[in-house]
């Protein structure tokens, strides 16, 4: 067995593990950077692949420019929220008002390569993909001094560092292995989403490219589109967790059921090719484990997780490295005990995601396991989600313009929005006659 010493050893090469290992590089630290999947490869689990301004400035801090890793036809400037049989609503990118008035869909399988080689390529960063971590080295007084792992038809090799980092997703072999209990969860109401990649697929309608699209049901069950290069798209579905019980039938099989759903997408993928496997999760829980404990940290998803509704699981990710990074540093170079910048790091982290992963878990409550009245579905919601008022409010809390929590996710019957949508009605009334 080979045994050299590092800084920070991360576990996990995907969005949190090597961001964190291009914030910290160039600053005197030596940092091995692992992951069992060999790159390019698409993630194991599904994640929501948009990119809204926001995040677009977190990869912008780690040196890379937008051209790098996005398609032609991946990007995004209207959302299509298509309540099925109902009514749908047209909102334009730029109502969000901010210098970036566009989003993009993201090729996972392309971006998480473009990360991974440029932490590769950064200085003091050792970056080994197709290396698998079985367990994590620890004294008898339980700190943790490294890890023993191996890539495919290899010996096992033993690794020491001052901190191991796990940045290996919601289902975290080193959250266990560390023993980083949960702090909060919030799974009174779940659900389940499985996607595939798709090509050849038909615009939304004509003169609407690039459009992401929600169907939603309004019965516990949507479908999202999100274009990711020209007339490719991931394809989503999402549902209550309960629905996810498809019993004898494969997951591909209950998959194309759940599409056929919606004439609407159905009819646009009929000259349309699925390329990818179907991969899901059948219970998408919510909730924080503890960040730090001795010599050990998790980022990203794996300290914090939640369902994919609001599209932020990605930008968390981004953000947490950037924090623990922060707190690397300060214990690396201004002599903090680790104690104290982890405590450091977990208080940040708290304070800039909470707001969001409890409007996101009230959103799921109201959307996925509330059915709205028809007469209220016909009337007030179809006057607030075309009202633009609203939609600049929506779009400023999707791409974290504004402090989440001062977005009122229940409906609220608001004089404003109920007096322009009875107006906008009268017009159209009057415009037909």
């Amino acid at each position: 067995m080979s045994n050299t010493h590092y800084d920070v050893i991360i576990i996990g090469g995907r969005c949190a593990g090597a961001s964190l290992a291009l914030r910290l590089a160039g600053n005197n630290l030596n940092v091995l950077l692992l992951d069992r999947a060999t790159f390019p490869t698409l993630p194991d689990v599904p994640s929501s692949p948009i990119f809204h301004p926001g995040t677009i400035g977190l990869v912008d801090e780690l040196g890379i420019h937008e051209s790098e890793y996005t398609h032609k036809g991946s990007k995004v400037e209207r959302y299509m929220l298509n309540f099925v049989n109902y009514f749908e609503a047209e909102i334009p990118t730029s109502r969000m008002n901010l210098d970036r008035n566009y989003c993009y869909g993201i090729d996972r399988n392309h971006f998480d390569t473009v990360l991974w080689e440029h932490a590769a390529q950064a200085e003091g960063v050792t970056a080994r993909d197709g290396f698998s971590v079985t367990q994590i080295l620890k004294d008898e007084s339980g700190t943790v001094r490294g890890i023993i792992g191996q890539s495919a038809n290899h010996d096992a090799e033993t690794f020491t560092a001052d901190l191991v980092v796990g940045a290996d997703g919601r289902f975290s072999f080193s959250a266990r292995q560390f023993g980083a209990e949960a702090i909060e969860e919030r799974n009174e109401f779940v659900t389940a989403s499985y996607h595939a990649e798709w090509e050849n697929v038909d615009d939304y309608a004509p003169g609407l490219p690039d459009a992401v699209a929600m169907y939603d049901t309004t019965k516990g069950f949507s479908l999202l589109v999100i274009p990711i290069a020209e007339r490719k798209y991931i394809v989503c579905t999402y549902m209550r967790a309960e629905y996810a019980k498809f019993g004898a039938r494969k997951i591909e099989d209950a998959y194309c059921e759940g599409l056929q759903r919606v004439p609407h997408l159905w009819n646009r993928l009929k000259n349309a090719r699925r390329v990818t496997d179907v991969v899901g999760v059948k219970r998408i829980g919510n909730g924080y484990r503890q960040a730090y404990g001795q010599n050990w940290a998790l980022v990203g998803d794996a300290v914090h997780f939640k369902d994919p509704l609001d599209g932020q699981g990605i930008y968390d990710a981004l953000l947490g490295s950037k924090l623990l990074a922060q707190s690397i540093l300060n214990w690396k170079q201004s002599g903090t005990d680790w104690q104290l910048a982890g405590a450091d790091y977990e208080e940040k982290m708290m304070a800039a995601t909470h707001p969001m992963f409890l409007q996101t878990v009230g959103r799921v409550k109201q959307q996925m396991h509330t059915e709205a009245p028809e007469f209220l579905l016909k009337t007030y919601l179809r006057w607030m989600m075309n009202d633009p008022d609203y939609q600049s409010q929506f779009m400023r809390y999707i791409s974290r313009a504004i402090d989440p929590a001062d977005f009122k996710t229940e409906p609220s019957i608001s004089p404003g929005i109920l007096f322009r949508g009875i107006a906008r009605d009268l017009r159209q009334y009057f415009k037909a006659s």
